[in-house]
Formats: structure tokens, sequence, C-alpha cells
């Protein structure tokens, strides 16, 4: 939970501004400023944010950090999330967070790794361990095959790249709760198939 919540306060300004602008546009249908990506993050949030609703500017603000908003980028999701979090209030701050932590946890593996080398708020000798703990829970709400995971998985490795260290500390916290959860609500073919995955 207090991952969670630290995530959330450091990347909430950026999915926040993302979900605003899908392929360059706010969800009001306005075009970006032809000056949009000269001005501070802070701007670029206050911008989606008065233009759009903060599950909307949670969204953006994600997207446009890593890269996937047309016209529009975040260069510190930090900065970005903390401008969002510090702004919002009451309903719209509920809002703005569980819609950034919705779609954090939606994200592929490489993507929400990214994310939380962004967010700065994850140790790094912790975040591989931390991502496999949280892996199952994915594969679970989001009924993945065996052939998903493997899919996940190499796209994963391919992103830790030199870092082997962290693609390692993933598959021990995979493991774990593979072995915990045995016989529960796991299908058998995940077990089967990443018991032992390496």
């Amino acid at each position: 939970m207090f991952m969670r919540r630290s995530l959330f306060i450091a990347i909430a300004g950026v999915a926040a501004v993302l979900a605003a602008c899908k392929g360059g546009k706010s969800d009001a249908g306005e075009s970006f400023p032809a000056d949009f990506n000269a001005l501070p993050d802070t701007a670029r949030v206050a911008y989606v944010m008065k233009n759009t609703t903060p599950d909307s500017v949670a969204r953006f603000i994600c997207r446009a950090a890593l890269g996937q908003v047309k016209g529009a980028g975040i260069e510190s999701l930090g900065v970005a999330t903390s401008y969002a979090y510090e702004k919002y209030s009451g309903n719209d701050l509920d809002s703005f967070g569980d819609e950034y932590d919705n779609f954090v946890s939606s994200l592929p593996l490489a993507d929400r790794m990214r994310m939380y080398v962004m967010a700065g708020v994850e140790d790094p000798q912790g975040l591989g361990l931390q991502l496999g703990l949280e892996y199952m829970q994915s594969v679970r709400e989001n009924n993945l095959s065996v052939d998903d995971v493997k899919r996940e998985l190499k796209a994963f490795k391919q992103a830790c790249g030199n870092d082997s260290n962290t693609y390692k500390r993933f598959i021990i916290g995979f493991r774990t709760v593979l072995e915990a959860d045995s016989g529960r609500d796991m299908p058998k073919a995940i077990y089967d198939n990443f018991i032992n995955y390496e």
C-alpha cells in the first residue's frame, strides 16, 4: 500500500495529463498549443487539467511519460505527478489517483517497469522483486494465457537489457507467488509453465 501510494504521488500528475490527450488532442477535442513541448511539465499538466477530467489527466501523464502521445511529452514523471496531486482535492483527487493506479497496473510488464523507474519510488535493488511479486495479480485480472505471459516475460527481459539482476529478481518474486498460491485460484497451466521458468 505504501509503495502504491508513493507511486501514485510520483506519477499521478503524469498519468492525468496523458489521459487528456489522445493522439495529440485533449478529450475536449482541442489540439495542443504550438509551443506545448516548450512548456515545463507543470504547465503541460496545468493545461490538460484545465481542459479535461482528472481521470483523463492521469492517463495523459502516464502515456506522455512513456512517449505515447504525439506532440506531448513529459520530462519528469515525478514533477508532473506531484503537480497534479497537489492541485487536486476531494473526488477529483480520488478519480485521478484511482485511474493512475489502474492505468499503471494495466500496463505491459516492461512499461510498468519503466514507469516505476521514472517515478523513482522503488529501490533499484528491489524493483525486479516487487514487479515479480505483483505480476501474478496482473495474470489473474487480465486472464493472461501461457502464451501471453511468455510474450510479456520476453519483452520484459529485453527491456531489462544488460540489467540481468532485475530480471533474475523478478523471476524470484514471480516464483514466490506461484509457490504460495499453488492450488488456489491459479490456472494449473500457468503454474506448470512458469514455476521453473528462466
